[in-house]
């Protein structure tokens, strides 16, 4: 099939239905995967050798971790956001004063965790509860996409997380997407970002019946997970990984 398929981009929630938020502005019949809509951050992990699947009773204190409100100020700005792209004001979300409670991780079936990539809120792949939360979309009129969210946890859970994460990746490593009623093989190549926080990977998926592709880049300031998804018709998305640096950077200003 020649390469004019335009990828559509699934909208995920964050952790919002601990604490009864809205649920996501876009719809999801945009989806580029028959799978439902992963929720960030409070969605299961995956069950291929996750240690969220086992992990012990969560750790319940919020000491020193920073609300939903001190996260949503370490985010991009609109300014730094390429100006194509506008701010999609159903896709903010935050903890705001509060923290989520306590929730023991549970895991998504092996076939659906690969789905959860296809778009924002794919931090849910790895099934660990944050604390907090904040995160904002840009958007532009051919469903071209930069998102940033950034999750707080408890513990030793920002590891866990990571862990989980390139495990993830490498479980899906070749994947299907339905779209339209059609299936499309998609292929997730991944690398560390060696000096981005504390640990860093980048993942980019690709089709050849797609246009473009996407990039996500998951990286841990001590115990801020900093997730990014950027979907791009003309490239494979490669801009949201400068954006990412400059957020993490931000990240570890306001974390010290």
């Amino acid at each position: 099939m020649p390469q004019t398929l335009r990828r559509a981009t699934l909208i995920a929630c964050s952790a919002t239905a601990v604490l009864g938020l809205a649920a996501c502005g876009p719809d999801n019949a945009n989806s580029s995967s028959a799978a439902p809509a992963a929720t960030s951050a409070s969605a299961p992990a995956s069950a291929a050798g996750s240690p969220a699947a086992s992990a012990s009773k969560p750790a319940s204190s919020t000491a020193g971790l920073p609300n939903g409100t001190k996260l949503n100020a370490m985010l991009l700005p609109a300014a730094a956001i390429p100006q194509t792209l506008k701010l999609d004001a159903g896709g903010s979300k935050s903890t705001a004063d509060g923290f989520n409670p306590p929730m023991s991780p549970t895991a998504v079936p092996a076939p659906k965790v690969c789905d959860v990539f296809n778009g924002t809120g794919w931090i849910g792949a790895s099934g660990i509860s944050a604390a907090s939360f904040a995160q904002n979309n840009y958007v532009d009129e051919s469903q071209d996409m930069f998102a940033q969210e950034l999750d707080a946890f408890r513990g030793n859970d920002a590891q866990t997380v990571m862990a989980d994460l390139k495990k993830a990746f490498t479980a899906c490593h070749t994947y299907t997407v339905t779209q339209n009623g059609q299936h499309f093989t998609a292929t997730v190549a991944t690398q560390n970002l060696p000096g981005v926080g504390d640990e860093a990977i980048q993942a980019t998926i690709t089709s050849p019946d797609w246009t473009g592709g996407s990039t996500l880049v998951a990286a841990r300031v001590g115990n801020i997970v900093v997730t990014t998804y950027d979907s791009d018709q003309r490239n494979t998305g490669t801009a949201g990984v400068a954006l990412t640096k400059t957020l993490v950077k931000n990240v570890a200003s306001a974390a010290h």
